[in-house]
C-alpha cells in the first residue's frame, strides 16, 4: 500500500534531522580537533579556526560539481596562474577575495582543469615528462597565512595542488600574524599538496637609496651604503644579489630537505622589475644570477608573451635564448575576476586548430601588446594611444602554428596595415606592411627590424579590403584581396598570427578589422 503524503513528510523530516545531526557532529569533531592543535600552536588561532570551520561547508558546497571528461591528449603547453593573498575583504584590490578564488577553482575543475605539481611541472619543461591537456600549475608568492590557510581546504576537496614561493627572512619573524613561520611551512608540505620555491631571502621590501629617505628594490636599484655615504657599485649589487639568492635556495632545502629549483622574482614581470629606478642593468644582472642558481625564474606576464609555457625541447617557439628558456610565464590573477574569467583566459591559450575563423563576438584570446583594442560582433579596432604612433595585438593558442596563410577583412583609412605571422612574442615575428601604394615583407626580433623585400603596387590603397600573409616552409608571402604580391625566401621560424597598425603622426593610427581567417597552407593553394 503507497505511503500517505503525511506519512512521507514525517521520514523526511526524519532524514533531514538525522542530515542535520551528523553535520553538527562532525563539524563538533573538526572544531574539538581544532582547538587541541590551536592550543598546541595558539599563534594560528584565527587562521586554522576559520578553515576548520570552512571545510564541512565547502564539502557541501562542491559536493555537486560534476568534472569534464579529460580528452585523452597531452598538453603542448601549461599556463602558470599565480596569487598573493586570497583576503575575506571583496575590496581589497590588490588580492583576490575567498569568494572569487572560490568560484575560480569550482569553475576551473567543472571545466576539467587540474593542477599538476612544481616538480611535474618543471620535468614537463625540461621535456622529461608528459601531462594531460588542460593541466595549470597554481602558485601564491610571498609565503603568507592567508595564501595557506583560506586555500588548503578546497586544494583538500578538489584534489588540486599548489606552490608557495618563499620569502625565508620573513618567515622568522617573531611572532609574525602575516606570514607562515617555519612550523606551518612544514606543516603545509606534511599535507602532501604542497611544493615551494624561493621568493629571495630577504628581497622583498624597500632598501635606502640615498641619505635623504629614498628608498628602492632590492633586485633592481643600487643600494645606499650609509655608512660610506654613497652608493654600492655594480660590482657590490651583483655581489649582493647573488648572496641573497644563493642564502635562500640554500636555507629552504636544508630547512624543509626539499630541492628548490624555482625562483619567483620579486616585483618582477615579463618588461623588468616594477620601481627600478637608479640603476638600469639591475634587473638583467638579477637575472642572470638567479639563472646561475635556479633552473626557472617566475615572472609574471604584461602583454608581450603567449600565455602558456613550452617544453625547452620544442621547435617552437623558436629563437629560444637561455634566458627565454630559463623564465616561466605566469598570468597574474587580478581581484575582479570571476571564475568564468580565468577559465576563458586559459581556455584561450590552448592550441587553437586549423583552419581558424573569428568574427570577434567574444575575446578568443587577441591580447594587446600595445596601443588600444576594443572587440565587438565583426568590430575589432587597433588604435595608437594619443602618446604613441602604433598599436599591436596578436593571438593567443597560435605560437605552435607553421605552414598557414592569414587574412584580414580590413577597413583601413589611414597609416600602415600591417599582418604578423611567425609571431614569436610581441617583438619578434615575421610581417607584411601595407603602406599606399605599396608592401614590404620584413623581419623583426627582439625589436629590431629589417626589411627583406619591397615592391611598388598602385593597387594597394586605403579602402576595404583584404590583407594576408601566407608562410609555408622558408617562403614569406604577402596578400592583397587574396592575390599574391611579394615574396622571400628567407624565413626561418614560425609561430603565431597577429596585426598591427602604424603611422607617422602620434595618435593617429588605427585598424578596423571584420573578420580573420587562417587556413592551412602546403604553398598549393590559391
Amino acid at each position: 500500500m503507497p505511503a500517505t503524503p503525511q506519512a512521507l513528510r514525517a521520514r523526511t523530516q526524519s532524514l533531514l534531522r538525522v542530515l542535520l545531526l551528523g553535520a553538527i557532529v562532525t563539524l563538533a569533531a573538526l572544531i574539538a580537533g581544532g582547538v587541541v592543535y590551536i592550543q598546541r600552536n595558539p599563534a594560528l588561532s584565527t587562521y586554522a579556526l576559520m578553515a576548520l570551520a570552512r571545510e564541512p561547508f565547502l564539502r557541501m558546497e562542491f559536493a555537486g560539481i560534476a568534472e569534464a571528461a579529460p580528452t585523452g591528449r597531452n598538453a603542448d603547453s601549461i599556463p602558470v596562474l599565480t596569487y598573493h593573498r586570497i583576503v575575506s575583504d571583496s575590496s581589497d584590490v590588490n588580492n583576490v577575495s575567498y569568494s572569487n578564488f572560490k568560484d575560480q577553482m569550482a569553475t576551473l575543475k567543472r571545466a576539467g582543469w587540474e593542477t599538476v605539481t612544481l616538480e611535474e611541472f618543471e620535468a614537463f619543461v625540461l621535456g622529461e615528462k608528459q601531462l594531460p591537456e588542460k593541466s595549470f600549475v597554481l602558485t601564491f608568492d610571498d609565503g603568507a597565512k592567508e595564501s595557506f590557510y583560506p586555500v588548503d581546504p578546497i586544494l583538500k576537496i578538489l584534489g588540486y595542488e599548489a606552490v608557495n614561493f618563499i620569502i625565508v627572512e620573513s618567515s622568522h619573524i617573531p611572532h609574525t600574524t602575516y606570514y607562515l613561520t617555519p612550523r606551518e611551512i612544514e606543516r603545509m608540505l606534511e599535507t602532501g599538496r604542497w611544493s615551494i620555491g624561493s621568493h629571495s631571502f630577504d628581497g622583498h621590501h624597500p632598501y635606502p637609496t640615498d641619505g635623504h629617505g629614498g628608498t628602492g628594490i632590492f633586485f633592481a636599484d643600487r643600494i645606499w651604503k650609509a655608512d660610506e655615504g654613497r652608493l654600492e657599485t655594480p660590482e657590490e649589487f651583483r655581489e649582493r644579489v647573488r648572496d641573497d639568492l644563493v642564502r635562500s635556495k640554500m636555507s629552504l632545502e636544508a630547512a624543509y630537505d626539499v630541492p628548490i629549483n624555482s625562483f619567483a622574482f620579486p616585483l618582477g614581470n615579463e618588461t623588468g622589475i616594477n620601481g627600478a629606478n637608479n640603476f638600469p642593468e639591475g634587473a638583467i644582472v638579477t637575472e642572470e644570477e638567479a639563472r646561475a642558481n635556479y633552473s626557472f625564474g617566475h615572472l609574471q606576464l604584461a602583454n608581450q608573451h603567449f600565455t602558456t609555457n613550452f617544453p625547452r625541447t620544442s621547435s617552437n617557439p623558436p629563437h629560444a635564448t637561455p634566458a627565454e628558456d630559463f623564465r616561466v610565464w605566469r598570468i597574474h590573477v587580478d581581484f575582479d575576476w570571476d571564475g568564468k574569467r580565468v577559465l576563458q583566459i586559459l581556455e584561450n591559450g590552448r592550441s587553437k586548430e586549423l583552419p581558424f575563423e573569428d568574427d570577434f563576438s567574444e575575446n578568443r584570446g587577441w591580447i594587446p601588446a600595445w596601443g588600444e583594442l576594443g572587440m565587438g560582433r565583426n568590430n575589432f579596432v587597433l588604435r595608437a594611444t594619443p602618446d604613441t604612433s602604433a598599436a599591436s595585438a596578436f593571438l593567443d593558442g597560435t605560437a605552435m602554428w607553421d605552414n598557414y596563410s592569414f587574412d584580414a577583412a580590413v577597413n583601413w583609412q589611414r597609416g600602415h596595415a600591417i599582418v604578423l605571422a611567425d609571431v614569436v612574442h610581441s617583438s619578434t615575428y615575421h610581417s607584411c606592411v601595407f603602406s599606399p601604394g605599396s608592401v614590404r615583407i620584413q623581419r623583426t626580433i627582439d625589436g629590431v627590424t629589417e626589411t627583406l623585400v619591397e615592391r611598388a603596387d598602385p593597387r594597394i590603397q586605403y579602402g576595404e579590403v583584404r590583407v594576408g600573409v601566407r608562410v609555408r616552409g622558408s617562403v614569406i608571402e604577402c596578400t592583397w584581396n587574396f592575390a599574391s604580391m611579394v615574396e622571400n625566401y628567407s624565413r626561418d621560424f614560425t609561430g603565431g598570427v597577429g596585426l598591427q597598425t602604424w603611422d607617422e603622426a602620434l595618435g593617429n593610427a588605427e585598424l578596423r578589422v571584420s573578420s580573420v581567417i587562417a587556413r592551412p597552407f602546403n604553398g598549393m593553394d590559391e
